[in-house]
């Protein structure tokens, strides 16, 4: 496997070595521009705070203890704080000084012997957030979400929604996956409010297992549905009409290698792009549909509504096969292969009477980590914004912030040499009261933005219509730029 080496990717994956200190409070030093009087509220941000432990490099980028980042903005100003999850698998660790656990892709140092039989792997509580029914969660979809103090950001410790996630079936399906995993990115239903998330539990039976909690925090088991295969799935759509959609892909874990210790979880995964992506359906009245589409793997849905005349509407930035776990280590080298898939914008059109699956093209550009205004999920909508790459640009790197129209294809994408961003998160435009509401591309993005030159990481303001530049503060240290994000309007 060819590989290429980019110095801003190795420099950015050295500076991520570095064990990331936490501050208080902190006032961000404004370099550039001027703050928009009206962004008010607070930016969260979840990600792996590390890409060491202990001296023992991980071998994938999902792997590093969770490390919430905290932006308020005043209107003048914008406050940081940070904060590792304490994670149990995380104190301990601190407490050992050394690396105690496996991860999803990193083995213990030692081979076989150190890892034969160790079953019990880290939650990194490293992949987003949701607030919802009363509680901050930081999520890790292989299992028990964490719960932090709002103000602190202090853990209070893992939450299993009154027992909920605990696994109900059999001693033996308990003894495989004691707690039910609980997916990064739940979906709360635009009208009702009730926040709806999956899980894909390894057992006996492996099942596809969704919950529905309601805004009080009231949480349910609502579905269980057999999977032939432990089927890595990260993502799922809602529409406001109450379907569920999974896209199950001929991507699994080889469980019984997994868990005997002779690979990591990552490695085990088996990929068969010669089989068909089963797609599920869950209508509104529990009525399961299940349909079939060619192989493509999508680690994130862009969005999906049920279209005018009943067809449901899936978005997806899809690949043509799955990144390996060989890719994925050369990445954390700063190397990347010369035939690195990147995923591209496609549409998927649904008929469940006809039991039909369609697809088209949305854009040639690629991107991945995208976002859309928070008021059109499950519904119709217009623009996304996303990190990417243009078509035409010569670095494999998602190294540009992108923004698609994807009714008419059209892209404008911003960049700066020699950085890398984070997921924008979009900060709609508040109406004055008595206005009309604003367009959908009305309003600010927030993201993190490395400088290579530097060896420090900004947090950028941009207009979320032209991704024109409004703001550029510079943190107090550089931190890695994370998965997933959230806003929360107000002060």
């Amino acid at each position: 496997m060819p590989v290429r080496h980019y110095p801003t990717l190795h420099n950015y994956v050295e500076a991520n070595r570095r064990t990331t200190p936490e501050y208080d409070d902190v006032a961000l030093e404004l370099l550039e521009g001027a703050l928009p009087p009206d962004l008010v509220g607070t930016l969260l941000r979840n990600g792996n705070g590390h890409f060491e432990q202990h001296g023992v490099r991980y071998d994938h980028l999902f792997d590093g203890d969770g490390m919430v980042a905290r932006f308020v903005f005043d209107g003048q100003a914008v406050r940081y704080r940070n904060r590792y999850v304490r994670t149990d698998e995380f104190v301990a660790e601190e407490q050992a000084g050394r690396m105690l656990y496996r991860s999803f892709g990193t083995n213990l140092p030692g081979g076989l012997r150190a890892n034969f039989l160790k079953t019990k792997f880290k939650n990194t509580a490293n992949t987003s957030l949701v607030q919802h029914g009363g509680q901050l969660l930081a999520l890790w979809e292989g299992g028990l979400p964490h719960a932090l103090d709002p103000a602190t950001l202090a853990t209070r410790g893992r939450f299993d929604y009154g027992g909920v996630l605990r696994n109900p079936f059999s001693w033996l399906d308990r003894r495989i996956t004691p707690e039910l995993p609980f997916s990064a990115h739940p979906k709360v239903h635009p009208t009702t409010g009730v926040l709806h998330n999956f899980g894909t539990v390894a057992g006996t039976q492996h099942r596809l297992v969704l919950y529905e909690v309601s805004p009080a925090g009231e949480a349910r088991l609502a579905h269980a549905l057999p999977m032939p295969e432990a089927t890595f799935a990260h993502d799922f759509v809602l529409t406001e009409s109450g379907h569920q959609i999974f896209f199950l892909t001929p991507v699994a874990f080889d469980v019984l290698r997994a868990f005997a210790g002779l690979t990591s979880p990552a490695a085990s995964i088996k990929v068969n792009t010669a089989q068909p992506t089963q797609i599920i359906v869950v209508a509104p009245d529990g009525t399961v549909h299940r349909l079939h589409t060619e192989f493509g793997f999508a680690f994130h849905f862009v969005n999906g509504f049920q279209d005018a005349d009943g067809t449901l509407v899936a978005d997806a930035l899809l690949l043509g096969n799955y990144p390996n776990s060989a890719a994925i280590k050369a990445y954390l080298s700063g190397h990347l292969p010369d035939d690195q898939p990147q995923a591209r914008f496609v549409r998927f059109r649904l008929d469940l009477a006809a039991g039909t699956v369609a697809r088209q093209s949305l854009s040639d550009c690629e991107g991945e980590l995208p976002e859309i205004h928070p008021a059109h999920t499950g519904r119709p909508y217009r623009y996304a914004w996303t990190i990417g790459r243009p078509s035409g640009h010569p670095l494999p790197l998602l190294d540009h912030l992108l923004k698609l129209d994807v009714q008419t294809g059209e892209v404008r994408h911003a960049y700066a040499p020699d950085t890398l961003c984070s997921e924008p998160v979009v900060v709609p435009r508040r109406a004055p009261n008595g206005r009309p509401e604003p367009a959908e591309d009305d309003g600010y993005l927030a993201y993190l933005r490395y400088s290579a030159p530097d060896d420090a990481t900004d947090l950028i303001v941009a207009d979320a219509a032209d991704l024109r530049l409004l703001a550029r503060l510079r943190l107090p240290h550089h931190i890695p730029l994370g998965f997933h994000g959230m806003w929360q309007p107000g002060y």
